[in-house]
Formats: structure tokens, sequence, C-alpha cells
């Protein structure tokens, strides 16, 4: 305790010293600012040009001893000097030319002088009744590091117990790793925040291992399914194709429909896993969100004429993204949508601006999405039941990849779905002020 006195003792001195330095500097330069804007509106007012080649310049008495500086004399002027002959020069007597006019400033200086005298008695007053607390404010301050400094030193006096971390190490070496339930007990209520640290350690490694089984899992199966149709027409072109034209164009057909399956799918994997290990870097620049639905609309109306493409962009949206990234998650809404609307519907995309944020909208006439499958749309490998027996292509991965390149610029993706009805995707970014 008188350690954090003396440390707030000093600091409260430094601090009360540095604030009169303050009220001196800055009762200097009030002063010196006053009689520049009084010269200035006096010059302005006598209409002299402010030009260079006119003069300006304040006359002072000669001669004077400009050390000998004195203060205000409330009773007749400001007495500024005293000349070599110990006469006082007072401010009736200083004069201020402005070209070819001439003023007093007697007066103007006596108002100041007696204004800023005021002025800096009361600033001085408050500094001296500040400099009585000072030093218990900051000690007030300081009494955080001081209860810190107290608790290490109670436990530094409390000595070290060499047997409470030799259970810890044991308890450690008994973990199962294999065991996803398994979490450290010491049964130490002074090692159960570190306790407490490690399990949720564990838990944490534990999901991440879980995850990366499953994505692999996922990942194999779909996998697996393509490379199964190219062996099976494979062989049939060994046992037929060679002398049937029809065997051999129906395998030709198929095989390069996977083999395109399987490179997007190879393609998105690689992409997913890149995001995961940090080593998809983002270009960010401006960017005009309905500049690139009009594009993702042209685009689509090119690759699909079964649908109806509307656009409704009518206003610039301004966004910082990386283009081509946030393009193709745009891209995979508007697939995603062709896919699953039936033909002849509409597929609407739409920009416009939502409170602080960017939006931009692919809606679709299609049969919705039930609401025991929206939570879990953007998972990876997720397909619902309806798109699996309806037989829509695609590996489950677009809109994971979607929501991983909206959320890496700093936004959201919002689902709406009624079965039945449709559904409407929406992209959420900041707006580029």
């Amino acid at each position: 305790m008188n350690r954090t006195t003396s440390i707030a003792r000093r600091i409260a001195w430094r601090g009360q010293w540095g604030k009169l330095w303050r009220i001196i500097w800055q009762t200097v330069a009030l002063f010196l600012v006053a009689v520049l804007v009084w010269c200035l509106a006096t010059a302005q007012a006598a209409g002299v040009p402010l030009k260079p080649g006119t003069e300006f310049y304040i006359q002072f008495p000669k001669p004077y001893n400009l050390l000998d500086v004195m203060l205000a004399d409330p009773g007749y002027a400001l007495c500024l000097l005293q000349n070599s002959d110990e006469e006082n020069v007072y401010a009736d007597n200083v004069l201020f030319h402005a070209g070819d006019t001439q003023a007093e400033m007697g007066g103007f200086l006596f108002w100041l002088g007696f204004c800023l005298e005021c002025l800096t008695a009361a600033r001085l007053l408050f500094w001296l009744i500040g400099c009585f607390g000072a030093t218990r404010r900051v000690r007030r301050y300081l009494r955080p590091i001081d209860d810190i400094a107290q608790v290490t030193e109670s436990i530094s006096a409390h000595g070290f117990d060499e047997s409470k971390f030799h259970s810890l190490e044991e308890a450690i070496d008994h973990l199962n790793g294999a065991s996803p339930d398994e979490q450290l007990h010491v049964g130490d209520s002074d090692l159960a925040g570190l306790e407490t640290a490690v399990n949720n350690l564990i838990a944490r490694m534990h999901a991440s291992y879980r995850q990366q089984v499953r994505f692999v899992d996922d990942a194999s199966h779909e996998l697996r399914t393509p490379i199964a149709v190219i062996q099976g027409y494979a062989d049939m072109l060994a046992r037929w194709g060679k002398t049937d034209e029809k065997v051999l164009n129906e395998s030709i057909r198929a095989i390069q429909t996977e083999t395109e399956h399987m490179k997007t799918l190879v393609e998105q994997l690689l992409f997913l896993a890149r995001g995961d290990a940090g080593r998809q870097e983002l270009k960010l620049e401006g960017l005009d969100l309905s500049e690139l639905a009009h594009e993702v609309w042209e685009e689509s109306r090119m690759i699909d004429a079964s649908h109806e493409y509307v656009l409704d962009a009518p206003a610039p949206v301004s966004v910082r993204a990386d283009p081509a990234l946030l393009k193709q998650a745009v891209r995979v809404l508007a697939d995603n949508a062709r896919k699953y609307a039936p033909a002849d519907t509409r597929i609407t995309i739409r920009t416009g601006t939502d409170g602080n944020r960017a939006a931009l909208e692919v809606q679709d006439n299609g049969p919705g999405i039930a609401r025991a499958d929206a939570p879990h749309v953007f998972e990876r490998f997720y397909r619902a039941d309806s798109a699996r027996k309806g037989g829509a292509g695609g590996s489950g991965l677009g809109l994971a990849i979607a929501r991983w390149i909206v959320s890496r610029h700093g936004g959201s993706i919002g689902l709406t779905s009624y079965e039945g009805v449709g559904t409407r995707m929406t992209v959420y970014l900041p707006l580029q002020r």
C-alpha cells in the first residue's frame, strides 16, 4: 500500500505540474492571438488593404527595457514596460500603425489584461484545489493493480506445492485421447481453472477431429459414385463397345458427364481445404453490387433458356469485396435456384440496401425448403430429401462455399423459404460509404 501511495504521489504531482505549464503557455498564446485579431480587425475597419508592402507594426515609447515587464494597473491602464529612466510606459502610449493609420491600444490592452488576469486566477485556483485530491484520485485508479500485487504476494508466501503439479501430470498421462467423452479431472480446487481450460481444449480438438472425419467420409462417398459409374461404363466398352456403336456413344457421354462432375467436386473440395487452411486470399477492391448482379443475370440467361430471369437493380450499391469470389458465391445461389425451380418459372436477382448493409437477393418459385432442412442447407454435403428425390444434381458443397465466401467478406446469407411457394436467399455485406 505504501508503494502504491508513493507511485500515486509521483504521478499526481507530475500531472499537476504539467497542468500548470499548460495554463501558462495557453495564457500567453491567448494573449498573442487576441492582439493579432485586434490588429487585423482595426486595419480592416480603417480600410487598410491587407497585402504585401503595407506597413503594420506596434510602436512602444523609447527607450525601454524589455526585461522589466510589469503587471496591470487597474487604477489607470496597463503598465507594460519601464524605460531606462525608470518611468512607467502605459498602454495608452502604445500605438498600432497600419499604413497611414494609427490607433491607440490602451483600452484594448487594459481590458485584455484584466480579463486574462481573472481567467488565469480562476484556473490557478482550480489547479490548487486539484492538487489536494490528486494523489487520492490516482491511488483509486491504481487500486486494482495494488490488489493484484497483494494477491500475488499472498500466493508466493504460501510456497510452491509440487505435489499438486505431479497429480496434474499424472492425470494428463492417463487421458485416453481416443475417447470423445474423456476429460481431465484432478480434484483440486486450486487447479480448477487449469482443469477447465484443458477440458475445453480437448472438447475443441475432438469436435475438429469429428468434423474432419465427417468431411473425409462425405468426400469419399461423393467421389465413389462417379468413379463407380465410370468403371461400369468402361467395362461395357470393354465387352460390347468395340462392336456396338450405340453402347460406345452412350458410354462416352456418361464418362464425360461423370468426369466433369468429379472435376467440379474435386475443385470444390480443394477450395474448402484452402479456406480451412487460411490459404484462400481475398483481393478486396471497390465494387458495385448492382453491376455484379447484372453480369450474373446475363450469364444465367445465356446458359439457361428454360427459366425467366428478371433483374431488379435500379441503383448502384457500393461494397468492398473480391470480385471473382463474390461473383462465384452469387453464381452458386443462381445455380441453386435454377436446379430446383420448375421450368418456365421466374428467377429474380435483386439488389438494394437494408439499413447500413448492402443486399443481393436471388428468389425463385420452386418447391421451397422444408422447415427441418432449412437449418442445414449451408452444411457441407447436405442435400434435402426433396432434392435427392427430385434428382437435382450437385455435391452439396455449393451453398457451403457461398457462405464461406460471404462470411470472409464480413457478411451473412439470409434464407427465407416456404414449401410450395419458393425460396429467397439474400447476401448481406457491409456498405462502402
